[in-house]
């Protein structure tokens, strides 16, 4: 049986930040450098009322998901 590599978890990352809001949703953010895009300087990973990010693992565009395939070259 294969060895199965643990998926990079929002909640635990260093580089996920909270936005917090009283009386709304709270917003959390990826500020990995290659997560923004050319209309977000940071990737929203999940809105939320709760204090806590909902999100169990990484979303697909996450790059520390992507760095356990290999480049395309």
């Amino acid at each position: 049986m294969a060895n199965k590599k643990q998926k990079p978890t929002c909640k635990t990352c260093h580089l996920m930040e909270p936005e917090i809001v009283r009386n709304g949703r709270n917003i959390f953010y990826c500020m990995h450098p290659e997560a923004k895009t050319e209309c977000l300087p940071h990737r929203i990973i999940s809105r939320s009322r709760e204090n806590e990010i909902p999100t169990k693992t990484a979303p697909k565009w996450c790059p520390l998901r992507q760095e356990a395939q290999p480049c395309g070259e």
